[in-house]
């Protein structure tokens, strides 16, 4: 076994620390009090170098104003004060128990929402005027700050309205709750279930979060048509009715036929709607929808459905005629753009992120499409685009170190080139800059720091730290925290390691060992963070007495595009390998029982923890929440990335497809899974089950009714005490 190399070991000592978490501990408070402390809904003003956080006077929410050059606070806003504006802008009534997230808009007018109606108040003069009312029945609501319409989707259909929409009038006390939608609102009158308006597309891959994309100023508005009429339903079974009934959902199936999208676009200067032609094949992907600063073009990242070539194309938003192909980007794996244009502050320039050179970099473009430079170049990922200068001579940007394990704040300047590291101390750093880009807000942490909060200038200087969290586990029994790195299946690659030991651990002890996995793409569990990036229940674990293991196999992310499409074709193939490995570490530790070795994993580590338990003979004990088990039987955008389509390749879905495999299981296997889950179907668990059934293989099996792919709220206390229950019985 090769050297190991140790990164950083345990969290913060203290004096008794006797406590136990349990599970409820690990599962609600792990965001609340047992977690690092911090500023709640931190953020800058607009063009201002004062921010805004949430504290408590008298024990009741109250807003804090803090000036980054005085220092100086000033409590701005509590909570009787809001309920007072509230009460103002409805008429009757309380706002609640608690201040609500608020956008500022400037230092002294605050925009919130009530009841599906939008308001801006204003603390110094006390006036609270409506923005817009809207029906109850809102979605994907988008504001145009400038002109104050407000786009959302209703019925299947998107709607405009602003502060003259109609009232509707509360029966008991006359309170404004919303808005009826007038004939007028309606930009589109057609929608139906299979035909939407204004919603996210393609399954929110590559990066598409919304629907509705208003232009700078406000004066049209883009947004997305999905026509999923040619795509199969599915029924998803409504359990709380009596008889139990069913309700289908469009899911479209790797090889089978994707939906339709197209992008119009409202003018509302010529008061008209257009269509881009975005041309043939129908069967395509729109990404990354850019407004051009003058309003006059939209830049949209076309994708094939093989999504092996990107193009990124411009069309008149005035005609919705297409301009031309500014560049194409090709891969014969795969491309993925999740990042559209950024124009400079001179808009005959714009900043690009693409993969092009295995890892994901910042490139300058002219606005004709011509490539004048790349402007970062290394073995790491770009991972967020900051801002520019005042001047627009420097850009700031977040990138992950090479391990992928930190992640630390750069300014680059445009002309030369050369890039400087603001961020000096390891760590993962998340960074929140004012209007300017003058001033920035650090909120870091890593293996021995839970939290600080750091108020910076970009010349390097450090202003104040704003609050360093102590230890929120300080009473809780210690348990060490080992980050470290093997080699890869391939015998050359690091992976990233993260091992928690049992309280009073004893080199000579032999202890049972839990696996935590994820392993797919986009995903990496381990950070130079707070808990090494870790859920609270695994910690929880440890306390258990478990030696609690995970790697990141290739095929996860933030490692560089050839770390993560090595699994290309064959999913689950090297990610095993690798995993393996880790087994294959666990063994080389005389304190680790690897007689008594579980494996856990959700969704893509759902798919993982089954194959590990039927692939290789290493767990005694496994449970699979929400797996995969038939690539088929899975979505086209994601698996046909990773996988082509079952016509290409039927070679990989086979060796992928784990339910000829159920055969081979010896350990203990627990089964579980959300029966509303519209991303990993019911069906993939349940076809698992059957054939279990079918091969004489007993296997345990938990349904969670109503719950979608994840289990939240209350009931994940049921479920994470079930999942340690089974793991204690067994192991």
């Amino acid at each position: 076994m090769k050297k190991l190399f140790f990164i950083l070991a345990l969290p913060l000592a203290v004096s008794a620390q006797q406590k136990m978490l349990t599970v409820a501990d690990a599962v609600l408070k792990q965001r609340t009090t047992l977690a690092p402390s911090r500023l709640l809904n931190l953020s800058w003003l607009p063009n201002s170098t004062r921010f805004t956080f949430y504290g408590l006077k008298n024990n009741k929410d109250c807003i804090i104003f803090q000036d980054a050059n005085t220092l100086v606070k000033d409590t701005v806003l509590t909570l009787d004060q809001y309920n007072d504006i509230v009460s103002k802008a409805v008429g009757s009534g309380k706002g609640g128990s608690r201040i609500p997230t608020l956008t500022w808009v400037s230092e002294t007018a605050f925009r919130f929402s009530f009841n599906q109606s939008i308001y801006v108040a204003d603390i110094k003069t006390g006036s609270v005027d409506a923005v817009c009312y809207l029906p109850e029945n809102a979605e994907n609501v988008e504001l145009e700050p400038v002109t104050g319409k407000v786009a959302y989707v209703s019925n299947y259909n998107l709607a405009v309205s602003d502060k003259n929409s109609t009232r509707t009038q509360h029966a008991a006390d006359g309170a404004q709750l919303g808005a009826s939608v007038s004939k007028s609102d309606y930009l589109t009158t057609d929608g139906k279930y299979g035909l939407l308006y204004g919603t996210s597309v393609h399954r929110n891959e590559f990066g598409i979060t919304k629907g509705i994309f208003w232009s700078p100023k406000g004066n049209r508005l883009a947004y997305y048509q999905m026509n999923e009429s040619m795509v199969t339903d599915y029924p998803v079974y409504e359990l709380n009715k009596k008889p139990a009934t069913t309700k289908n959902i469009k899911y479209p199936m790797a090889g089978a036929a994707s939906h339709v999208v197209k992008v119009k676009v409202k003018d509302f200067l010529k008061n008209r709607n257009i269509e881009l032609q975005t041309g043939q094949p129908d069967e395509q992907f729109l990404t990354n929808i850019t407004w051009h600063p003058g309003e006059e073009k939209i830049y949209i990242a076309v994708i094939n459905r093989e999504q092996n070539e990107m193009k990124l194309n411009e069309y008149d938003a005035v005609t919705g005629s297409f301009i031309r192909t500014l560049f194409t980007e090709k891969h014969d794996k795969y491309v993925e753009p999740e990042h559209g244009v950024t124009f400079c502050k001179n808009p005959a320039q714009f900043l690009w992120m693409s993969e092009r050179d295995g890892f994901n970099q910042l490139y300058l473009y002219n606005s004709n499409g011509r490539l004048e430079k790349q402007l970062t170049t290394g073995k790491f990922d770009v991972t967020q685009f900051l801002g520019f200068s005042k001047d627009g001579r420097t850009i700031y940007y977040v990138a992950a170190s090479e391990d992928g394990m930190n992640r630390y704040m750069y300014s680059l300047d445009l002309k030369t080139s050369k890039a400087t590291k603001l961020t000096l101390e390891p760590g993962v750093h998340n960074i929140t800059m004012n209007s300017d880009c003058t001033l920035y807000i650090d909120v870091m942490s890593n293996a021995t720091t839970p939290r600080k909060t750091i108020l910076m200038s970009v010349n390097g200087d450090e202003k104040a730290l704003l609050l360093g969290s102590p230890n929120p586990i300080n009473e809780y029994k210690k348990c060490e925290m080992r980050l470290t790195k093997i080699k890869a299946a391939d015998g050359v690659t690091d992976l990233n390691c993260r091992t928690f030991l049992p309280p009073d651990f004893k080199e000579t002890q032999k202890y049972p060992v839990l696996v935590y996995l994820y392993g797919g793409p986009h995903a990496q569990m381990i950070t130079n963070s707070w808990l090494g990036g870790a859920d609270m229940w695994l910690y929880y674990m440890a306390e258990q007495g478990y030696v609690v293991f995970t790697v990141d196999n290739r095929g996860s992310g933030n490692r560089g595009l050839n770390f993560e499409n090595v699994t290309h074709r064959r999913l689950g193939v090297e990610e095993r390998a690798d995993q393996l490995k880790g087994v294959e570490y666990l063994k080389s530790l005389d304190y680790a029982d690897t007689s008594r070795m579980g494996i856990f994993g959700w969704s893509f580590g759902g798919f993982m923890s089954t194959g590990m338990m039927t692939k290789t003979n290493a767990f005694k004990v496994g449970v699979a929440g929400g797996p995969v088990i038939d690539w088929s039987l899975y979505e086209i955008m994601y698996t046909e990335r990773y996988m082509d389509t079952p016509k290409e390749n039927p070679e990989g879905y086979e060796e992928s497809n784990l339910l000829k495999d159920v055969k081979n299981l010896k350990g203990k296997l627990m089964l579980i899974h959300g029966t509303d889950d519209d991303v990993v179907l019911w069906q993939h668990s349940l076809q698992y089950i059957k054939r279990s059934v079918d091969e004489g293989i007993q296997v345990d099996y938990f349904a969670y009714p109503g719950h979608l792919h994840n289990v939240l709220g209350k009931d994940r206390v049921h479920l994470m005490q079930k999942v340690t229950d089974y793991f204690k019985q067994n192991l």
